[in-house]
This record gives C-alpha cells, sequence and structure tokens, in this order.
C-alpha cells in the first residue's frame, strides 16, 4: 500500500481557492515514473485506486504502458463507479454526484460546518464541460453537480464497506494471466 497521490487532473476547478491541477502530461509522466520505479524494482502486479473522475487520461494511457511492459499486470479502478460500489450509491439515493452526498464520509467532512439541505437539480454536464473555470464556479457554486450534501453516516458506511470489498475482491481474484 502506497501513499495517496494528492494531485490530479482537475482544470475546470481551478477557480475555486486551493484547487492545484496538474498538465495531463506531468499526470501522465508521474504514473509513468511511479509504475516503472515499481516494476524496476520487481513488481509485477499493481491495483490503481483511483478517486477522482478528471484523472480517466491516466486509464486510457495504461493500456500504453503495459504494451511495453508484457509479463506486469495492472489494473485500473475508478472505486467510486465500480459495479458493486454504484449499486449501493444507486440503491440509496440515485442522484450522486461530484460534490454530493456520495462524496461526503464521515471521516471527510469539515467539523462545525453545516452542509446545505437543499437537494440540488442535476448540472448539465454537457454545458458545464464547455466553460472556463470561472463560469464553472459561478455555474456550480459549491461544486456540487447535483443532488444531497449529505446523508446519514449508515448510508455512508454501507457504500464504504461495498467499496473496500470490492477492491479487495481485486487484489485477492481480480488478476488476469
Amino acid at each position: 500500500m502506497f501513499p495517496v497521490l494528492s494531485y490530479g487532473i482537475t482544470p475546470a476547478f481551478t477557480a475555486y481557492p486551493g484547487t492545484v491541477s496538474l498538465r495531463v502530461d506531468t499526470y501522465l509522466a508521474l504514473l509513468d515514473d511511479l509504475l516503472g520505479g515499481l516494476y524496476a524494482q520487481g513488481f509485477r502486479r499493481v491495483l490503481v485506486v483511483n478517486g477522482y473522475g478528471g484523472n480517466a487520461p491516466g486509464q486510457g494511457w495504461l493500456g500504453e504502458w503495459l504494451s511495453g511492459h508484457p509479463d506486469a499486470r495492472v489494473q485500473w479502478h475508478n472505486w467510486w463507479n465500480a459495479p458493486h460500489a454504484w449499486a449501493a450509491v444507486q440503491a440509496i439515493d440515485p442522484l450522486a454526484s461530484h460534490a454530493s452526498w456520495m462524496e461526503n464520509f464521515p471521516w471527510t467532512r469539515l467539523e462545525k460546518v453545516p452542509a446545505p439541505q437543499e437537494r440540488k437539480p442535476l448540472v448539465d454536464l454537457a454545458r458545464l464541460r464547455q466553460l472556463p473555470p470561472q463560469r464553472v464556479r459561478e455555474v456550480l457554486g459549491d461544486g456540487n453537480y447535483g443532488g444531497l450534501h449529505v446523508r446519514p453516516d449508515e448510508d455512508m458506511r454501507r457504500i464504504w464497506q461495498e467499496a473496500v470489498a470490492e477492491t479487495r475482491e481485486l487484489l485477492e481474484r481480480g488478476w488476469a494471466s
């Protein structure tokens, strides 16, 4: 288990204070260095657990990396939309999105900061993807694409348990020969 990579590709959110976004080429170079370093040390199976949709270019690039390392097996796992975790989300509330309740776990909440109570309508994602960062912030406000901001802790633990079980299953049995 390696430390979390705390930065990714998030240029649309750079109008939000504190947001740091990597360029796509920087992110891919970082992945190349990390996987290359692990490979050089003898690692042949790596599970990348991704938690952010903006990092999708890494998933596409991975096939290119694997073509140069035919004895390696690398899985890219988007824990948040993997089949079992996503089914748990949908069973609780189908309106779940970026910065909504599905990303608001008890252990990631800011203490003494009350969450808004309204259920935001889903934003037009096709329109949003056309906008520069300042307009994205104006349209979204708090960053929530749609849905409630918070749900009961037991709902969040259910999703987390599904996500952990699904990830563990990949580690134990998800390797191609």
